[in-house]
């Protein structure tokens, strides 16, 4: 008799997930609401103001939006996701572009190969993926990839945008709901609370802002992104 075959866990399991969210297969339709066709506003405004310099990581850089923008503005920009067809994009557009960014396929969780080399960091809707302990994990993994001195600049949808990005996909998409689960200790959309990340950065780092903001989403068939609330935090490398 044939085995089941195994369904894929950890790792293997979001890199699955992730990657069918790029590949058009998800309620999500042809692209993720997280993929809106431009940079991040906060990105743009950090960009602006200087801090953003040297050799830059976006770290889960998606389809690549973030990494062209800082690429198109003269940065040497590294690009890195777990997700294959995310980099293909990436790598598409880099090309249509005439922008000189690499891109490659990599595990937040497992930077081997890059130590010591940025000197800053851009992470967009990665960081409030991750638990307690994975957040740690991700931040240690940082710290072994940038020299001192480096800022990581973290923009996570908070509580409030998780909300409002549910409620906006449950108008949108049949089947998704319109909130959270009824109970409450279920997890119900990625999200981070200000002291979340700030204990997530507590070893090897200095906390040098956490500020309220608002990033981009785009839902299904629209043209214009909308703003979810947003915290964006500035971690420095000791």
């Amino acid at each position: 008799m044939t085995e089941p075959a195994a369904r894929p866990t950890g790792t293997a399991a979001m890199t699955e997930v992730f990657d069918a969210v790029y590949r058009g297969e998800s309620p999500f339709g042809e692209r993720p609401p997280w993929d809106t066709g431009g940079p991040q506003p906060a990105f743009v405004i950090l960009e602006e103001a200087g801090l953003i310099s040297g050799a830059v990581l976006d770290s889960g850089c998606g389809s690549g939006e973030n990494a062209l923008y800082l690429a198109a503005r003269g940065h040497f920009v590294t690009g890195l996701d777990l997700a294959p067809t995310a980099i293909s994009i990436a790598r598409d557009r880099a090309r249509e572009r005439g922008l000189d960014a690499t891109f490659d396929v990599a595990d937040a969780l497992d930077l081997s190969g890059y130590e010591g080399r940025f000197d800053t960091v851009v992470d967009c809707g990665l960081a409030h993926t991750f638990g307690p302990d994975q957040l740690r994990a991700y931040a240690a993994e940082l710290h072994r990839v940038c020299r001192p001195g480096a800022l990581v600049h973290v923009l996570s949808i908070s509580d409030r945008g998780s909300a409002v990005m549910q409620a906006r996909l449950a108008e949108a998409i049949e089947g998704i709901p319109a909130g959270p689960p009824d109970d409450d200790s279920a997890p119900h959309g990625p999200h981070r609370s200000a002291d979340d990340l700030a204990k997530g950065f507590a070893d090897g780092w200095t906390v040098e802002s956490l500020t309220d903001t608002t990033m981009h989403g785009l839902l299904p068939s629209a043209s214009e992104p909308f703003d979810m609330p947003a915290w964006l935090g500035r971690f420095r490398r000791v």
